[in-house]
């Protein structure tokens, strides 16, 4: 079952804004701090870097089942507190994709 996720406006943690859209592009290791519905069919993703201590928000859509772009968990589902190895690289528009994500142990 999953856990209840806010819509961005009302999540309970002030913190959000403080996680950037431009994640390392290539592969690192990050914690699931927060999730939350954002406002087109996509849930975001917030992952603190485990090495640099950076925030970074990354989304999962509707139409990939809330699944990183090339493969990994539902993000829906997943624990919060979780480690997995992330890949991400830079989009057209500057954003940061959410390529893939692997839970670790």
């Amino acid at each position: 079952m999953r856990e209840q996720i806010y819509g961005l406006l009302d999540h309970p943690s002030d913190q959000l804004d403080t996680y950037r859209t431009n994640a390392p592009d290539g592969e690192w290791t990050g914690r699931f701090d927060h999730r939350a519905w954002g406002k087109s069919a996509n849930l975001f993703c917030y992952f603190t870097d485990t090495v640099s201590a950076e925030g970074y928000r990354l989304s999962v859509f509707f139409d990939k089942e809330y699944r990183p772009a090339k493969g990994g968990p539902a993000m829906d589902l997943e624990p919060l507190k979780a480690v997995f190895r992330i890949t991400t690289r830079r989009g057209k528009r500057g954003l940061s994709q959410f390529v893939a994500a692997e839970p670790l142990a």
